[in-house]
């Protein structure tokens, strides 16, 4: 199991006499916009104002801690964040539970090869991102949706594909009615030397929302494009 103690520790010390939820929201919305390549500096300023030079600095630790545990000495696409929610956040409520990285591992590799190549990969309840984490472990070179009704998962499954340089989009919805309340697109942008930036979608925006799920504009012509919903794709299913 991932030892997310470093982490914890730190971010007990931010949220001491304060409310748990509301920091981790807090937390998870700095993330985003520090890998947005600088569009949502007022939004990053009205949340750190809200806490001391101390508290920023601790986030900022807390951000580094982060990074090194998805590192997970070299091997990547470690789940730190939804470790951390699950035990510390929600504790279980609703029954949320994220489905245990060895699981998602076994499904990824009886499912798919390494072939698999430019394909469209999507989990319509991705919670933190573990499917889609587990599929990149098999192959890299594919196009990672995900959906969630929880809006904080939809942030955490954003950031995990951010950092680990997957790009895709990740919306806010509900999966069997095709509810769209926003979401988020993860590119290379070109601006910043092809690294990995997040995007905000508003309702409405994105693939998702429209119900198309082949990202590939270049796979075959326009009129010929078959595309699938999300209440069509099951827990785990790849457009192979």
């Amino acid at each position: 199991m991932l030892d997310i103690s470093p982490f914890t520790k730190t971010f007990n010390q931010i949220c001491y006499g304060g409310d748990e939820s509301r920091v981790f929201e807090d937390y998870l919305d700095i993330c985003i916009c520090c890998l947005s390549g600088q569009r949502y500096e007022d939004e990053y300023l009205s949340i750190i104002k809200r806490y001391t030079k101390e508290k920023v600095d601790l986030f900022v630790t807390l951000f580094s801690q982060m990074v090194i545990l998805m590192d997970n000495n070299g091997a990547g696409l470690a789940d730190c964040l939804g470790e951390f929610f699950q035990t510390h956040i929600t504790r279980g409520a609703h029954g949320q539970f994220f489905t245990p990285p060895h699981v998602t591992d076994m499904i990824a590799q009886m499912t798919m090869g390494e072939e698999a190549k430019e394909k469209t990969i999507m989990d319509p309840a991705c919670g933190s991102g573990r499917m889609l984490l587990s599929a990149a472990k098999v192959s890299r070179r594919n196009y990672f949706f995900g959906a969630d009704l929880d809006n904080r998962c939809s942030k955490m499954c954003t950031i995990n594909l951010c950092l680990n340089g997957l790009i895709g989009e990740v919306a806010f919805m509900n999966s069997l009615t095709l509810e769209h309340w926003g979401g988020y697109e993860i590119f290379l942008d070109e601006k910043r030397m092809y690294v990995p930036t997040i995007k905000k979608l508003n309702a409405g925006e994105g693939v998702l929302a429209n119900q198309k799920f082949s990202y590939n504009k270049e796979e075959e012509p326009a009129k010929e494009k078959s595309y699938k919903t999300a209440i069509q794709v099951s827990q785990f299913k790849m457009d192979l």
